[in-house]
């Protein structure tokens, strides 16, 4: 090969690393300023997330509705499930 190639060939080798390294630090770039916003979105639904924890803490439940005669007569009328035979193991075979 001659000279003029060879210096051809490793200018394109040197342009293409440069390419190569300015695509792969913008990318880290973005991806760094994603990740804060997707920290302040975190950071905002955890603080929603303790608001209404709190609220939820305060809340004390009264459990002598199910001492109460009244409850305790309630009657439960729901049916039993008949158990019914299962179709084919595999619908789409030929046999």
């Amino acid at each position: 090969m001659s000279a003029k190639i060879q210096n051809l060939i490793v200018l394109l080798g040197i342009i293409l690393i440069a390419f190569l390294g300015y695509y792969l630090y913008t990318q880290n770039a973005n991806s760094q300023l994603m990740n804060g916003t997707i920290d302040n979105q975190v950071a905002l639904e955890t603080s929603l997330f303790l608001e209404r924890l709190i609220i939820l803490q305060g809340i004390s439940l009264d459990d002598s509705l199910f001492s109460n005669s009244r409850f305790q007569s309630l009657v439960d009328f729901s049916e039993p499930i008949i158990p019914q035979p299962i179709g084919r193991d595999n619908p789409f075979s030929s046999n």
